[in-house]
């Protein structure tokens, strides 16, 4: 209590000393800041404390261990703290659902402060190298220990720092726009870089129909414009708290998506998860013939009057498995998560997906079966009242029993595709992977759903491989298996860290990545002729691809045509 009325009493005395050159110091370098009116002072003046007090931390980092560990756990926290969700900058209007910008710059600003005030040796690189020591998996530190290299022009060590953060984090966007700068110093000191890079990739004249298509929730109804929250992390709006699908689908977060394709900057667009981007496989504006998208690119048109043609829906976590590849244990939604659920039901998504020309995924999130919302919007769903509707519906097939299908007697009529994620084709491999999970009820579903298939009781059976160091060896009897089943489809998809992983663990299994050691065999069993009929979908692994990369491919997804056309994506058949 004491020490909480003497800080009351010090913050309305005059400042004086370091205390005032700090405080002018904040005033002057963080005039960018943008916060609520009566936050905005509180949070310069935060700063301005901290940066005093971690100025004489940093005239001590000799004296003992635990004044660097001070130092360190101060700097961080005040970053921490500055960014609440209420403030940002004014470069940067919109904020990821894991944006660390806020932090980055903030750390970068008061790094600077104490090491013009208090000299080091070095300036702010060493001690930004002494946070990250102390603290190997802080982002910020990471990006700004980074910035700090790039600087010096030791741009192997800066690509290799950032690489690091985007192990911890994938989605990332302050991580893959400082990699971006770094290969972009790479090129002007003269340096060779791959220039089948997305990073490199002149998006200028480029034209993405996602933002305009395309609809998908995610955690706790966070709502993206994009095939993936990933790739486009800007929630447009909330689905669970939205008064209608319209102000999510039409809100300014989403038009400001949209005008930066308009305007060829992509700026909220991930380069290196985007699939379409890394392997630069986007049309141009002038090759896009679909009347529609047509419209929209000469128009410039950013509110939308059609709805979108697919709407995702990953909202709800809910799963029977813990999968590593996704999380760490077994999650199922709160009773008051439930109730949040149901009311977004009716306000929202169902008044939404009648509406739609197109599909409805369900769900990339969690398990649609497992899950009792999800099997409430399944039971609504008919042909009647959702005209234009299909079901593009994922499991992991485990819940997905001849029962389960009796009880959902007129869903196979609405499904356009039923995909199933396995991960494996043995049976040690999928039950470590898919934990829980055993293998032979998981076949005995299997088969069922094969010979729904083959009674044309479903239009399209696909089943899904996630690629990681454990699997990757089981690709060409993964191909056997779809074989066997007779699927219409195998979907490929690359690892990526979503936060389940640590930086350490995610390295070791991560195959994709072409620092893995394992990496040229996995090259090699991706360019296997098995991999070349058209059943099989690598549309996820063409970066991984130089052949694929710098061919003419064209994707008639991107093109403007539906899934539910005979056109399909890339299946490996480029030469």
């Amino acid at each position: 209590m004491l020490s909480q009325y003497i800080a009351k009493i010090r913050r309305h005395l005059p400042r004086v000393g370091a205390e005032r050159r700090a405080a002018r110091w904040a005033a002057r370098v963080f005039h960018d800041v943008v916060a609520p009116p009566n936050e905005r002072r509180r949070v310069l003046a935060l700063i301005a404390d901290h940066a005093s007090m971690l100025t004489q931390l940093a005239r001590e980092l000799d004296v003992d261990a635990a004044r660097r560990t001070a130092f360190a756990t101060t700097l961080l926290n005040v970053c921490a703290w500055v960014d609440t969700g209420r403030v940002t900058f004014t470069d940067a209007p919109l904020r990821s659902y894991v944006d660390i910008s806020v932090q980055v710059a903030t750390f970068r600003r008061v790094i600077a402060y104490i090491a013009d005030q208090a000299p080091v040796a070095g300036g702010g690189l060493p001690l930004t190298a002494m946070v990250v020591e102390q603290f190997p998996d802080s982002r910020p530190a990471l990006l700004v220990y980074a910035e700090l290299l790039i600087e010096q022009s030791r741009l192997d060590d800066a690509i290799a720092v950032i690489e690091r953060a985007l192990r911890i984090q994938a989605v990332c966007p302050s991580a893959q726009q400082l990699l971006g700068c770094a290969h972009a110093a790479r090129r002007t000191a003269g340096e060779s870089t791959d220039e089948r890079n997305g990073l490199n990739y002149d998006l200028s004249d480029k034209f993405c129909p996602m933002p305009f298509t395309h609809l998908a929730t995610g955690f706790k109804g966070d709502t993206f414009v994009c095939c993936c929250p990933a790739w486009v992390p800007y929630p447009v709006g909330n689905v669970l708290t939205a008064d209608s699908a319209n102000d999510v689908w039409n809100s300014r977060t989403a038009a400001e998506v949209r005008r930066s394709i308009h305007d060829g900057d992509f700026r909220y667009c991930s380069r290196t998860l985007c699939s379409y981007i890394a392997a630069q496989k986007l049309p141009a504006k002038q090759d896009v013939t679909d009347p529609t998208l047509r419209r929209y690119i000469e128009q410039r048109t950013v509110v939308l009057e059609e709805a979108p043609q697919m709407v995702q829906l990953n909202h709800d976590p809910t799963c029977n498995l813990a999968c590593p590849s996704c999380r760490v244990e077994i999650i199922a939604a709160t009773a008051e998560e439930q109730d949040t659920f149901a009311r977004a039901t009716d306000r929202v998504i169902l008044p939404l997906l009648k509406t739609v020309n197109g599909d409805t995924y369900i769900s990339g999130g969690g398990e649609a079966f497992a899950s009792r919302h999800y099997r409430a919007i399944l039971s609504a769903l008919n042909r009647t009242d959702y005209p234009g509707l299909s079901v593009y519906l994922i499991t992991n097939g485990l819940l997905a029993t001849p029962q389960r299908w009796r009880e959902f007697s007129h869903l196979p009529e609405m499904i356009d595709i039923l995909s199933v994620s396995i991960d494996a084709a043995k049976a040690e491999t999928f039950e470590r992977l898919r934990r829980p999970a055993r293998w032979a009820p998981l076949m005995k579903n299997l088969e069922f759903m094969a010979e729904m298939r083959r009674a044309n009781q479903i239009r399209h059976f696909q089943i899904n491989f996630v690629v990681q160091e454990e699997n990757f060896r089981e690709i060409p009897a993964f191909a056997a298996l779809g074989a066997r089943l007779g699927v219409d489809e195998i979907w490929f998809q690359r690892l990526t860290n979503y936060g389940a992983y640590d930086q350490a663990t995610f390295t070791d299994t991560d195959v994709t990545s072409p620092r893995h050691p394992l990496h040229p065999e996995l090259l090699g069993i991706l360019r296997d002729p098995i991999l070349k009929h058209p059943r099989m979908n690598l549309e996820m692994l063409m970066p991984l691809l130089p052949e694929v990369v710098a061919s003419d491919l064209q994707l008639p997804l991107l093109y403007g045509f539906s899934r539910r056309t005979d056109e399909r994506p890339y299946r490996g058949n480029v030469e």
